[in-house]
C-alpha cells in the first residue's frame, strides 16, 4: 500500500506540475464547500499499525478565498479504524478465545490553511494543512483484568493533530469539481496499547512504538464553488 501511495504522488509531481508553468492564470470560487472519503493506512508506529487499520475517514470543510488562491476554512472529519483482522478476528487467550471488534473511532475540528493553483482550464492542485483536535474513543473493548493493561487507563483521549494535503482537482459544472486527494496525518501522541487492552497480545506488544500515531489516506472529493469569478 506504501508503494501505491509513492507511486500516485510521483504521477501527480510528473504529470501535473509541470504544466502549471504554461497554465492561464485563473482564481477559483470565493467560497468553496470541500468534503471528502477516503480509506486510511496506519503507517509509523508499527505496534499502531500491528493493532489497528483503517476502515474510512470522511471530512467537510467551509472556506474562503482570502487572496489570490489562497484559502482559509473551518473543517469537521470522523475517522474509523478496526483491530487488524490478521491478529483478533479469533484470538487465542490463555482462557479460551476471544472474537475481537474494537474500533477506534476519531472525531475531529480543523482549522484549514491552503492554496489551489490552476494548471488547465478546468483542472487545478490544492495544497492544504489542517490542523486542530481529535477527541479519540476505543468502542468495543473486551475489558480483561490481565496485569499487562494494568493500570487500565480510560479508553478515551483527546490529541492535537496535523494533516497535510494535496489534491488534483477537475471542474464538471460551473458550481462543481470533482477531485482525488492524498493525505497524511500525524497525531501528535502514542499508541497505548493498554487503553483498547490490547497489551497482553504478543502480536502487538512486541513491535516497536518509537513514532507517533499516523496514516495516509488516498481517496476521492467534491468541491461546491460558491460565487465563482475567474480571470480569463
Amino acid at each position: 500500500m506504501l508503494k501505491i501511495f509513492h507511486l500516485i504522488l510521483f504521477l501527480i509531481v510528473v504529470v501535473f506540475l509541470p504544466a502549471q508553468n504554461t497554465a492561464p492564470k485563473k482564481e477559483n470560487a470565493l467560497f468553496t464547500i470541500r468534503g471528502n472519503a477516503g480509506i486510511p493506512r496506519t503507517i509509523s508506529s508499527s505496534m499502531f499499525h500491528g493493532a489497528f487499520n483503517g476502515v474510512y475517514e470522511g471530512g467537510l470543510s467551509i472556506n474562503a478565498k482570502v487572496f489570490d488562491n489562497f484559502f482559509v476554512g473551518l473543517g469537521y472529519e470522523n475517522i474509523n479504524f478496526l483491530n487488524q483482522q490478521e491478529v483478533f478476528v479469533y484470538y487465542r487467550a490463555g482462557n479460551g478465545s476471544l472474537s475481537y471488534n474494537t474500533h477506534l473511532i476519531n472525531n475531529a475540528g480543523f482549522i484549514k490553511l491552503g492554496y489551489d493553483k490552476f494548471f488547465s482550464q478546468i483542472g487545478y492542485m490544492s495544497y492544504s494543512l489542517n490542523a486542530g483536535l481529535m477527541y479519540c474513543k476505543y468502542t468495543n473493548v473486551i475489558n480483561d483484568t490481565n496485569s499487562k493493561n494494568a493500570p487500565y487507563p480510560a479508553a478515551n483521549f483527546i490529541t492535537p493533530y496535523l494533516q497535510p494535503e494535496m489534491s488534483v482537482n477537475f471542474i464538471v459544472d460551473q458550481h462543481l469539481s470533482f477531485n482525488i486527494f492524498l493525505s497524511y496525518t500525524t497525531m501528535l501522541t502514542k499508541f497505548d496499547p493498554k487503553m483498547p487492552r490490547f497489551n497482553q497480545v504478543d502480536e502487538v506488544r512486541s513491535r516497536g512504538n518509537n513514532y507517533l500515531m499516523s496514516y495516509f489516506t488516498f481517496g476521492f472529493g467534491f468541491n461546491i464553488l460558491i460565487n465563482k469569478r475567474q480571470k480569463n
